[in-house]
């Protein structure tokens, strides 16, 4: 083996007993080929054929990793090298493994044990640094770094634990692109039992083990194969699509079915999925530093070992959450809080078709939120959007029969409305062009183009002049809800042709009057009504920047 030097594994055991799965991950990958010889060194020693040698080799070598796992726990760096050291503990367990497998009637006595498939699959490094690494963690996490609760010397497992045990392992192991074999399963068991609880129990009878994954597969997952079923899968295998398992139940007595191997587990979310839900938390302005690393550390445990994502290093958050800012991030808990919750009960009443009433507000000059006045608006609410990083609520107002949108995070005193009997009051309906009551027959990003920076005022069609360079500003505003109605040629101060385009959009009329001064001459406004009220905007705002 490469060995590493002593003072490179005197930093990473500090690093294991610190938590770090990656430099358990090393020490293993240092030791593994180690181990191999060690067994093979022992067995030398008897006279027999390398295929018995070879059958033997199995139970020796996880002998050996228990051997070294005590080793890990008991190694003090400055009394010695960790290989002199790991050497008798590997050595020590080899030899009693060794002398319970052979008979003490002799070599040619001894009864051989009946194995499905005796040719022994190599476990790869990833699968075997991805599980020392998870069940190191998990040992800390339960009983303290290397203070493990002990089993008996050689306890066997029931059928409960052994089923749950497999689970754990396909959990942690597998996942849409990585699977398990019965024989390397079979292997990760043994390590499983050897890293959790200091025991090497022999694995049960290769009938016995083969009885609990089946069972596990017809608990958990449809007998027969369909596109709509495939999601009801919890654990795959391999043929699962062509019913292998139910074949090999129903097959006929003395014919051999196919074997049931290639194991993976079906987690909550797939990679895909779980890397767009990080995202979302990573950049969510609603959540602080602690509630992101919480959530993304609960989230990381649905997922198996092989997983990775540039936002977690397996311990806490890699970049900065405090770094990631939304023009609101610096929203205070308390306002978060009444924001996350007037949301809830917004949504409530939309899932319950009932009416709210609430307090409008505005902000004062310390911050805080004051009622405009004592009226207690009352909405039938239909649809939550955000625009501009705002959340607003879409619905009917019950006095004026008119479609409105408010601020969720201004209002307060929000509840849903009740008649005397406790019973929700049902949402009102008013018939209008493009009713906003389902999502359907509504197209929230056209309302929210219709009404620029969420005004008030009924939307109308308006042209403006761009650069036919320039579509980015037009898109960003209204999306895809524009259209190209002409084009012309200007000509600037040096002569030269500037093709630009006339577009016309459906929205606010007083609103795209400050919109357009916002944009200055990158835009122009084409219809005379709006042209007016933009000169007369800025011959206003010439006064209040007059010379005093």
């Amino acid at each position: 083996m490469d060995y590493l030097t002593n003072q490179e594994i005197n930093a990473l055991i500090k690093e294991i007993r610190a938590g770090n799965n990656d430099a358990w991950g090393k020490i293993c990958r240092n030791f593994e080929n180690y181990i191999h010889d060690c067994c093979w060194k022992q067995l030398r020693k008897f006279d027999m054929s390398d295929a018995y040698r070879k059958e033997l080799e199995e139970d020796l070598y996880m002998a050996g990793w228990q051997g070294f796992v005590s080793a890990i726990k008991n190694f003090d760096s400055e009394k010695g090298k960790l290989l002199t050291y790991a050497t008798y503990y590997i050595s020590r367990e080899i030899s009693k493994e060794l002398d319970i497998l052979l008979n003490p009637l002799g070599l040619t006595q001894r009864p051989k044990q009946s194995y499905e498939n005796n040719k022994a699959e190599i476990i790869s490094r990833t699968t075997l640094d991805a599980f020392s690494g998870a069940a190191i963690s998990a040992m800390n996490q339960k009983a303290g770094a290397f203070n493990m609760p002990d089993a008996p010397e050689r306890e066997k497992y029931n059928a409960e634990r052994r089923t749950l045990q497999i689970l754990e392992i396909l959990r942690i192991l597998t996942d849409e692109n990585h699977s398990l074999s019965k024989d390397e399963l079979g292997r990760m068991l043994r390590l499983y039992r050897i890293a959790k609880y200091d025991n090497k129990t022999p694995l049960e009878a290769p009938n016995t083990f083969t009885s609990t994954l089946e069972s596990i597969l017809t608990e958990l997952n449809p007998m027969e194969y369909s596109e709509q079923r495939e999601s009801e899968y919890q654990i795959k295998y391999e043929g699962y699509k062509e019913d292998r398992l139910k074949k090999k139940l129903n097959k006929e007595k003395g014919r051999k079915a196919q074997d049931i191997t290639g194991f993976s587990y079906v987690h909550t979310f797939n990679n895909a999925e779980l890397d767009k839900l990080l995202q979302i938390i990573c950049f969510s302005d609603m959540l602080s530093a602690e509630e992101k690393s919480q959530l993304i550390g609960k989230l990381m445990k649905t997922a198996s070992a092989h997983y990775k994502t540039p936002f977690w290093d397996g311990d806490k958050i890699k970049f900065n959450p405090k770094a990631i800012h939304g023009r609101f991030s610096g929203r205070n808990e308390h306002e978060k809080e009444n924001l996350s919750e007037n949301l809830k009960i917004i949504q409530m009443a939309i899932n319950n078709a009932g009416q709210i009433k609430f307090k409008f507000n505005r902000y004062t000059d310390n911050h805080t939120l004051l009622p405009k006045t004592d009226y207690i608006h009352i909405l039938s609410p239909y649809h939550l959007v955000v625009y501009h990083d705002n959340y607003y609520l879409i619905g009917l107002k019950n006095d004026d029969k008119r479609i409105w949108h408010y601020r969720v995070e201004l209002m307060s005193e929000l509840e849903i409305v009740r008649d005397d009997e406790g019973k929700i009051i049902p949402i009102e309906v008013s018939a209008f062009e493009g009713l906003p009551i389902t999502n359907t027959v509504w197209n929230p990003e056209k309302y929210m183009a219709e009404h620029l920076n969420m005004a008030w005022d009924d939307p109308k069609d308006i042209r403006i002049k761009i650069r036919n360079t320039d579509y980015t500003i037009i898109h960003d505003w209204f999306g895809e809800h524009y259209e190209k109605v002409d084009e012309i040629i200007n000509i600037d101060d040096m002569g030269k042709e500037i093709q630009c385009d006339i577009v016309k959009v459906r929205t606010s009329p007083s609103m795209i009057v400050h919109w357009a001064m916002q944009y200055g001459s990158a835009v122009e406004i084409m219809d005379e009504e709006i042209r007016e009220k933009i000169r007369i905007e800025m011959e206003m705002m010439a006064k209040n920047y007059e010379n005093r």
